[in-house]
């Protein structure tokens, strides 16, 4: 049975920031525009190759422009290690070309705005406005998402549901710092298959302990 008290979840907070300080995102980046390129390349891939790959499509493009315009075939072949090459390719591409010929380059700190570019979604605009501009934001990937549900932070498993559930529980203050611990949480202990609850500081208030 799932629970939502606000004193489970103060604590769950409590103890998850106090084990995970200031964790900030694993993606290498100089600039907003390289965190939200970095970010779709980051789709069903780990951030190390990720930061694999971005130094070379960085050093080749620097800039949207340069991106934006480039040949399609040139982006394939350097983020192939990534996965899904051809779509993110594309996706990379007109994200920066829109950027380029509509904003001057200039990624701005707004929901609305990024997730009108190409490509995309709110995950991706809120790792950008959490990490590159210091907003708090609720980012839901597939850690937060199977925590947040096994912890008793949301009843659902669609992603946008489970941000609003995390906004609707937890102190604004609170969103960056709790995503990144869930996150981390997530690689550390509370592996989907394995979970090491006999190790993790929540083993006494998740209600699916054990299972």
């Amino acid at each position: 049975m799932l629970f939502k008290p606000q004193r489970h979840v103060h604590r769950i907070v409590e103890l998850l920031e106090k084990a995970y300080p200031l964790q900030g995102t694993a993606l290498a980046f100089q600039n907003p525009w390289q965190l939200l390129i970095a970010t779709i390349l980051s789709a069903q891939c780990t951030d190390v190759m990720v930061n694999k790959v971005t130094p070379l499509l960085f050093a080749a493009y620097p800039d949207p422009c340069s991106l934006g315009h480039a040949n399609i075939l040139d982006i394939e072949a350097i983020v192939k290690p990534t996965g899904f090459y051809h779509n993110k390719a594309k996706a990379v591409v007109a994200t920066s070309r829109a950027l380029c010929e509509q904003w001057g380059g200039t990624v701005k700190p707004s929901m609305e705005f990024l997730t009108a570019l190409p490509g995309v979604g709110r995950k991706t605009a809120n790792v950008v406005l959490a990490h590159a501009f210091g907003r708090q934001a609720v980012v839901v990937d597939t850690h937060v998402r199977r925590l947040a549900y096994r912890i008793g932070l949301s009843e659902n498993t669609d992603p946008d549901r489970v941000e609003q559930d995390i906004m609707g529980a937890v102190p604004e203050e609170h969103w960056n710092g709790l995503c990144d611990a869930l996150i981390a949480h997530g690689r550390s202990l509370c592996a989907a298959r394995k979970p090491q609850c006999s190790s993790c500081m929540l083993q006494e208030l998740c209600p699916k302990n054990g299972v």
